[in-house]
């Protein structure tokens, strides 16, 4: 048979049996009709005392049209397939607005459209503008799949371990102490004053009033200074503005104030700039000190300055990050949330310490906590960290699946997983899938702002996915219980969110062929795309490529020779000669804000990078060219006694070396 005359038979049949269910109801209707008397009361109905002598005579009770017609139109309210709500969210944009009046309010579920910049009248034409080139979930786990991949030759378990939860016995005792609870009586509560009820949960602290009118001017401007943007300020003249105050400075400034200090000392692209935790722990310090209430926001990024405060994580961080943590609990006397236990497992991973973080994963499921989206990205990393790939992939996966937003931030966490895991193939696989992707899809690369918009995008897309979440969980534990789906609001977010290759994953994938492949043809190539897409080469980059030149060059017939060098070392001087003339000439009128070379990160004279010029320029042009690198090095660096000393220390020691295979 045909498949038209199918889906006729199939349609048929399905008319014949609502035809039916209609014609018996018409029965019912018209038999309850005629079964009423003229005083309108029902004949069939039995009593309650009828009933009762049935049952008692072991008869048994007819049951009327009445009873008949109302447990159908019970049955057919409780219906989950025929209810008016699913029906209307399957229904989805195309519903009028004739029906939405209609319908009752509680069950008006038309999606809200959480996360937009434009004007309600052009949210519906981006909707519509994005409706076609939507990405699919299997497109995005496409991403990490690879031809060589193990699971691509044989089927595995289902991975869910990620999805396992512990049941409430599991949970430590000090979050349900058995036996130990008291349960306060609730009339108190209710004869308290609408003051009262409005107050936090800490008694109110007493803030003292200036001194006199200096004081008053000093505590104005510190609040002026305060309202600024976060990540706009120079940390170095903010912090030196907190600390000209009168002491005690705590006792003068508002809960509000403090927070806010709190936030511009946090916004910092990298958490190992230098003096960045030694303010914040200063003015936390302060605060435990004067008895100031301290947010369990401001203690997580505590925590995360000592554990992430240098560039390599060792057990010290670790130690000293747990430690942060205790102290939240005891002093603070602040429990530990999902964030906590987030930053403390990436610590740890970062650390390798592998035992400690499994244990962090267990103390979350014994919690019942969320796994987020922040704490799936550390799981990718984790892989990589172990050097296993195919649980990259897996964690990808699981982050995909449980509706996660992916954004380049993950897939940055994905290629460098990989390379780190050994399968730096499949990285540059990956790279080269998001580019097609994003061309196909959306047309033009959808390249992220500085460091500030990707931290303000990261805490958009972390809310806007806790808020999905919620949603979800708790439609489907209410009383209807049906699946609660908010695809179409996630994927408005997921085409909005950018995707797109940036510097950043161009910095992954030129380090990791300048030290371990040494492909200076594909180094060659990625610093072309870098330059036509508009992306600036950092100092840091300049470092790793030099190092390239210390490991990889002074051989025969190689692409790391004299000429390369001079190429890469010509445009570093450029780049730092412009950076010093910007710095120069330019007069800053606010000592409070970010110089233009702090906030494009150009490159400059380190002690890394120095070491790394002289070892190169050793190796590929001799001594002679070594030591005419260092006096430009000394000329135009602005490195401090100390490096100037440890760079010295090394040329002395090649100029040594040289010398004796020379008179050998």
């Amino acid at each position: 048979m045909s498949l038209p005359n199918s889906l006729l038979r199939l349609w048929a049949a399905r008319l014949a049996s609502k035809i039916a269910i209609c014609s018996a109801m018409t029965y019912d209707l018209y038999q309850l009709s005629k079964a009423r008397g003229k005083e309108g009361s029902m004949k069939l109905a039995v009593s309650d005392e009828t009933r009762r002598h049935l049952r008692a005579g072991g008869q048994s009770e007819k049951r009327t049209v009445e009873d008949v017609f109302v447990e159908s139109l019970v049955a057919a309210g409780t219906c989950r397939e025929h209810a008016p709500w699913r029906v209307y969210r399957r229904v989805g944009a195309a519903q009028t607005r004739h029906d939405e009046v209609r319908m009752p309010k509680r069950m008006r579920m038309a999606p809200v459209r959480s996360f937009s910049t434009c004007r309600p009248r052009q949210q519906s034409a981006v909707a519509a503008a994005f409706e076609e080139p939507e990405i699919t979930r299997e497109e995005y786990n496409g991403l990490v799949d690879t031809y060589d991949s193990p699971s691509d030759l044989w089927d595995k378990p289902p991975h869910n371990a990620l999805q396992r939860t512990a049941s409430p016995s599991m949970l430590p005792t000090l979050l349900s102490p058995v036996g130990t609870e008291q349960h306060l009586p609730l009339a108190p509560r209710l004869v308290i004053t609408p003051e009262q009820e409005a107050q936090p949960p800490y008694t109110r602290r007493a803030i003292l009033p200036p001194e006199d009118k200096s004081h008053r001017a000093s505590i104005d401007f510190f609040r002026k200074l305060l309202r600024r943007d976060l990540g706009r300020i120079s940390h170095t003249a903010f912090w030196e503005t907190y600390r000209g105050l009168r002491a005690p400075r705590l006792r003068y400034l508002a809960d509000d104030d403090i927070r806010r200090a709190f936030r511009h000392l946090s916004w910092v692209e990298y958490r190992d700039t230098e003096g960045a935790m030694s303010r914040y722990f200063a003015l936390l310090e302060e605060c435990v000190a004067e008895g100031v209430p301290v947010e369990i926001e401001d203690w997580n990024t505590a925590i995360a300055f000592a554990g992430r405060w240098v560039r390599y994580t060792s057990s010290k961080e670790v130690k000293y990050a747990v430690e942060t943590w205790m102290r939240m609990e005891t002093e603070g006397q602040t429990v530990a949330d999902d964030v906590t236990f987030n930053i403390l497992f990436d610590v740890a991973v970062k650390a390798g310490r592998f035992a400690l973080a499994d244990t962090i994963f267990h103390e979350m499921k014994a919690r019942d906590m969320p796994l987020t989206r922040y704490f799936r990205t550390s799981m990718i990393y984790y892989g990589g960290m172990r050097g296993d790939g195919e649980a990259v992939r897996q964690a990808f996966r699981d982050l995909v699946d449980a509706g996660e937003i992916i954004d380049t931030v993950v897939m940055n966490c994905v290629i460098i997983s990989l390379v780190r895991a050994g399968e730096a193939a499949a990285a540059e696989n990956v790279f080269l899938r998001m580019k097609h992707l994003v061309e196909r899809k959306m047309g033009a690369d959808h390249q992220g702002g500085g460091w500030r918009q990707d931290r303000e995008l990261g805490s958009v897309l972390n809310k806007t996915a806790k808020k999905l979440r919620r949603e979800r969980e708790q439609h489907e534990q209410s009383f209807f219980g049906s699946h609660y789906s908010a695809d179409q609001r996630k994927e408005e977010v997921q085409q909005l969110t950018p995707i797109a290759p940036n510097a950043k994953t161009y910095w992954i994938l030129i380090q990791h062929h300048a030290i371990t492949s040494g492909n200076m043809e594909r180094i060659q190539d990625l610093l072309g795309e870098m330059e036509d897409k508009g992306f600036k080469v950092r100092g840091s980059l300049y470092t790793h490529l030099l190092s390239g030149f210390c490991r990889h060059g002074g051989w025969a017939y190689t692409a790391w020779n004299r000429k390369a060098l001079q190429d890469i070392w010509d445009r570093f001087l450029a780049a730092a000669v412009d950076r010093s003339a910007a710095s120069d000439g330019s007069a800053i009128d606010d000592a409070f804000a970010l110089k233009e070379a702090e906030e494009d990160h150009a490159p400059c004279f380190t002690r890394g990078l120095a070491n790394a010029a002289i070892g190169a320029w050793y190796k590929c042009a001799g001594r002679k060219k070594m030591l005419e690198v260092w006096e430009v090095v000394r000329e135009k660096g602005d490195m401090s006694t100390e490096d100037l000393v440890v760079v010295q220390n090394l040329v002395n020691r090649l100029v040594r070396e040289d010398s004796a295979y020379v008179d050998e």
